[in-house]
């Protein structure tokens, strides 16, 4: 049985999206990070480093969202993380490029203005915003040109990256970004959108919200 911890976050999403695409059974626990769940000495113990998501499995703990992405199409010997070296190594081309670029910059437009508004932050420091901005538009093309050749991320399958990486583009309204000039990453996200894991993983969340 697979455990997983998690709050309210389109990291905590990922592997919910993974989970139910490979179609497992798990047991779900909400930790209240705006009530400083994530301190309790209990949680401390599966990640000292006090963040969701957590997945618990044969008794031992991981943390990092795309490690436990990884690690669910690993163990179930799923095609959503192909074995073959390069296409599996394509999958993380495109988890790291989303990590590390457009999902990052979506994230940051995410936190000035959704978690500062959660947390009683205070309001959006513009010239934080403007530079997401520019990043985000830059980014967006490149993947928009990627995808007017390719289905999916990796060509024509669906894998833990296209999973992993709509955690961050379907933040895009909620963070006053339009995609629209983007017809094929609206396309991708369309088709992602549509699919039941991802329908089924949003309603268990949103249960608990």
């Amino acid at each position: 049985m697979y455990t997983v911890f998690g709050f309210s976050t389109q990291n905590t999403l990922k592997v919910l999206y993974v989970l139910e695409q490979l179609g497992l059974n798990y047991e779900f626990n909400y930790v209240n990070l705006m009530k400083g769940e994530q301190k309790d000495p209990s949680f401390q113990k599966i990640n000292p480093v006090g963040k969701t998501p957590v997945l618990v499995h044969d008794g031992q703990s991981l943390f990092e969202s795309g490690a436990i992405c990884r690690y669910l199409a690993n163990v179930e010997t799923s095609d959503l993380y192909p074995v073959p070296a390069m296409k599996r190594a394509k999958v993380d081309q495109w988890m790291d490029y989303f990590t590390c670029h457009l999902g990052r910059w979506l994230n940051e437009l995410n936190y000035q203005y959704v978690i500062k508004k959660m947390a009683g932050r205070g309001e959006p420091d513009m010239n934080t915003v403007e530079e997401a901005r520019t990043f985000v538009f830059a980014q967006a093309g490149i993947v928009n040109g990627w995808l007017e050749k390719n289905t999916y991320l990796c060509g024509d399958s669906l894998t833990i990256a296209d999973l992993f990486a709509f955690a961050y583009v379907e933040q895009a309204k909620a963070v006053h970004v339009d995609l629209s000039p983007y017809p094929a990453l609206v396309a991708w996200h369309d088709r992602l959108e549509a699919l039941p894991s991802v329908q089924n993983a949003r309603t268990r969340l949103r249960s608990y919200a």
